[in-house]
């Protein structure tokens, strides 16, 4: 009998193991953000944000602000700010990876975004260059649109 609960509990532990890559998490504790399938895709042609005078909340790029290592963790740091003293939906926000016909990554960044902006400590990506498209809405219904570059080398 004990064979087989020690059994049960390797087995259980090899298959808890063998998910954490499926959730997203990777070597050193990081978390992909681009992962390599996404980083194959050709660049998307288009992007629908803008520079226009808008009511919508800012968003701002605080990091990376030069290009990071490939395959490493870094922070990546995106805030948001109402105007007007409009307050943050993060429910509203969503991110695309602008690849392919876009790819959106808004669930793998869900439990990193709040009312503040976007705070993903130890994201990878693969080596390259990927725009992110952020879009965020206040609570009176204004969304705004921004890019968030990041170079990897």
């Amino acid at each position: 009998m004990r064979g087989i609960a020690r059994r049960t509990i390797v087995s259980l532990g090899v298959m808890a193991v063998g998910l954490l890559p499926a959730a997203g998490w990777a070597q050193g504790n990081g978390v992909w953000l681009v992962t390599g399938q996404e980083a194959a895709l050709p660049p998307a042609a288009t992007s629908t944000a803008g520079r226009a005078i808008t009511r919508g909340p800012a968003i701002r790029q605080i990091s990376p602000t030069t290009a990071v290592a490939a395959n490493q963790p870094f922070d990546l740091r995106v805030e948001f700010a109402g105007r007007g003293g409009e307050k943050i939906n993060p429910a509203s926000a969503q991110v695309l990876i602008l690849r392919g016909n876009n790819v959106d990554v808004t669930s793998r960044l869900k439990p990193f975004i709040t009312a503040n902006g976007i705070g993903m400590p130890n994201a990878m990506v693969p080596p390259g260059t990927y725009v992110l498209q952020v879009a965020i809405s206040d609570a009176g219904g204004r969304q705004s649109i921004a890019n968030v570059e990041i170079e990897a080398r």
